[in-house]
């Protein structure tokens, strides 16, 4: 990945733009989910090694013989998790910033909000399995350290979401503002499985689907062989008028459930696609 320098030089404009509705974003104290004692009961979790083990609820154990530890609600600022889909099929581009360059600047671009108000902020890339884990930290090492693992990261990998959103939210300790930036070509019952279940475990979560505009339009003639970059198997087909309108009707029906789904459960969904201005787009975002 190449982070493009001029997309850095104008998140320092994002304050004059919009330093409210920046401010406001995710930083400051909202009500979640944390350990804690002499507190409300929120909700349970499955015991980890770390955890408090006085945490431990014995009758929950009694009943389902699996470790569960008890949540208590309390004021907390909410941590910032930005997972980025790192799989082969986002490697794809019909001119342009590929959907991986694309997504991880959107990433660094809440990165950066995080640094300007000094909270903390962890990321992950995603395929089959999860990679590159930052753990919470504040800072601009933190940041700089983030700019370095996207610009040499792969886009290799079958995404396997439900494995990996599985994986994630068992080190999420306390509820957060959670991130994910993807193509989402995936089954909708995947992605309704992960929406869900990113939504028990934040206090808000906002969903970025990038797409290249090809992948919307079809912007290719005739007969043409399509190979699925994950799995490396082809296909030659030919491209009709019937053909683009029942592909174009399938994937703004993909498009519109992925937004009920979000809308189901109070998460955000912006849908973008890689010819749309970085700094346009990312504002956008925000101010919404």
């Amino acid at each position: 990945m190449a982070i493009d320098p001029t997309f850095l030089d104008q998140l320092k404009r994002l304050d004059l733009i919009s330093r409210e509705k920046v401010s406001n974003i995710y930083m400051g104290s909202r009500r979640s989910i944390r350990q804690g004692r002499g507190i409300e009961i929120a909700d349970y979790r499955e015991y980890y090694p770390g955890d408090d083990f006085r945490s431990i609820d014995w009758k929950v154990y009694a009943r389902t013989e699996r470790l569960y530890i008890r949540r208590f609600e309390e004021e907390k600022d909410l941590i910032l998790h930005i997972l980025v889909d790192s799989s082969a099929s986002m490697d794809f581009s019909t001119g342009g910033m590929n959907k991986f360059d694309y997504a991880g600047s959107i990433a660094l671009g809440f990165a950066y909000l995080a640094v300007t108000k000094y909270e903390k902020f962890a990321s992950t890339l995603f395929s089959d399995k999860l990679r590159d884990i930052m753990q919470p930290k504040k800072g601009k090492m933190q940041f700089f350290r983030m700019v370095e693992l996207l610009n040499n990261a792969e886009q290799r990998g079958k995404t396997n979401l439900v494995k990996c959103i599985e994986q994630y939210t068992k080190m999420i300790k306390s509820r957060a503002f959670i991130v994910v930036i993807s193509d989402f070509i995936e089954p909708i019952e995947s992605l309704e499985y992960a929406i869900y279940r990113l939504a028990k475990y934040s206090k808000e979560a906002i969903f970025i689907q990038t797409l290249d505009p090809g992948e919307i339009n079809l912007s290719w003639r005739d007969d043409i062989q399509f190979e699925d970059m994950e799995s490396s198997e082809s296909e030659r087909t030919y491209l009709s008028p019937e053909f683009r309108k029942r592909y174009q009707k399938k994937i703004k029906k993909h498009i519109f459930d992925i937004s009920e789904l979000c809308d189901e459960v109070g998460a955000k969904f912006f849908p973008i696609t890689t010819d749309t201005a970085l700094f346009d787009a990312f504002v956008k975002i925000v101010e919404r």
